[in-house]
């Protein structure tokens, strides 16, 4: 990744217009009547800024926008609160409500025109948002992509898991469900955004010349949780006692998955692999309903986007300034810098057999979700 180098040390704030507040997520698919223009709702925190905190204080104005409204992104929340205590900087998050590709090219556009000083973005659609990207950048504002990457933009890093390696350890815990061979069924929101692709690839690649198939390509949903359910009905009834497994690649469709499957009285025919640890599948695996789910980080996701664009404002846009002074406690974590300015944050392997203990830690930490 080529440096950046931004003219200018810091940019005025303006005053921000009144956001819409989170809507129902469920209704998150909801269609456009014929000839309607539908503006995008969204989710916001915002709080008060707090005073300058124990590591000094900061004046940046940051916004971090995700890929939708999801129970995942609760931990993210409060990893935004962690440090907006812990520096006194000023941040944000916001997800396009519905799940759509304009609704979140809308909330990037509307933080560049509030001149905010670095955006954090998890793209929906990432090749289609790299263009957005790069004007953005040309404008001044500083851009890290999180939890999913757009590897063909001009952003400065990608702060979040290595998909392609979680699909990988999915794929070899899927491989030891399944010593004589499975066929499996995969659901997810958007086959366009970059982390679905990896997560699907490597997850493939880790069972290849071991008899477990895909019947099909993956059932897209669109982030749309109603249809999340009937794509699992739909593949029940398409496919019938071929399949023996379900695998969710989104934090919604493991809960959507155990929920079709027990309405059809399939539990004891089926293997379900998930992945993120949303409340109801961690509940679902402590019930013994889920056999697998790979558990990213997103508090981390919040905390350290936070801090990343505030030691890219700090370093004047040298990203690997920026890095370089975060590298203590990325590495402190154990946490990657790969090439590319790839800062790898992990996932943690959860089943049955762990998750007690896994929860019981959740529960220190002060989360019901990841």
């Amino acid at each position: 990744m080529t440096k950046q180098t931004f003219l200018g040390a810091s940019f005025a704030l303006v005053g921000l217009a009144s956001l819409l507040v989170g809507c129902d997520p469920g209704k998150s698919g909801d269609k456009k009547a014929e000839g309607e223009t539908k503006q995008p709702e969204t989710k916001t925190e915002q709080t008060t800024t707090p005073p300058p905190g124990p590591s000094g204080g900061g004046s940046g104005k940051y916004k971090i926008i995700t890929n939708g409204i999801s129970p995942f992104w609760d931990a993210m929340g409060k990893g935004i609160d962690a440090v907006k205590a812990e520096t006194g900087l000023n941040a944000d998050w916001q997800g396009p409500n519905p799940s759509e590709h304009n609704a979140q090219v809308t909330l990037v556009k509307d933080a560049t025109a509030q001149k905010v000083d670095g955006i954090a973005v998890s793209p929906i659609e990432a090749d289609a948002l790299a263009p957005i990207i790069d004007e953005t950048m040309k404008a001044g504002i500083p851009v890290i992509t999180f939890d999913s990457d757009a590897p063909k933009s001009k952003r400065l890093a990608y702060l979040g898991t290595n998909n392609y390696d979680a699909g990988k350890m999915a794929g070899e815990a899927t491989a030891k469900l399944y010593p004589n061979g499975g066929k499996l069924v995969a659901f997810v929101g958007n086959m366009g955004a970059q982390n679905a692709r990896d997560r699907f690839q490597g997850f493939v690649d880790a069972v290849k010349g071991k008899n477990i198939e895909f019947l099909q390509a993956p059932f897209e949903d669109n982030k749309d949780k109603g249809r999340a359910i009937s794509n699992v009905n739909d593949a029940i009834t398409k496919y019938g006692d071929k399949i023996n497994g379900f695998v969710g690649l989104y934090s919604y469709n493991g809960p959507a998955i155990v929920t079709a499957v027990k309405q059809a009285n399939m539990r004891s025919k089926v293997k379900i692999v998930c992945f993120d640890g949303e409340p109801e599948t961690l509940k679902n695996l402590g019930d013994g309903n889920v056999d697998v789910t790979i558990v990213q980080k997103p508090f981390e996701f919040g905390r350290l986007s936070v801090k990343l664009l505030n030691e890219v404002k700090k370093a004047n846009g040298d990203i690997q300034k920026a890095i370089e002074a975060l590298k203590p406690e990325l590495e402190k974590l154990g946490m990657k810098i790969k090439p590319g300015n790839i800062i790898d944050t992990g996932v943690t392997i959860v089943t049955p057999e762990n998750a007690k203990a896994f929860l019981d830690d959740l529960k220190k930490k002060g989360q019901t979700s990841t």
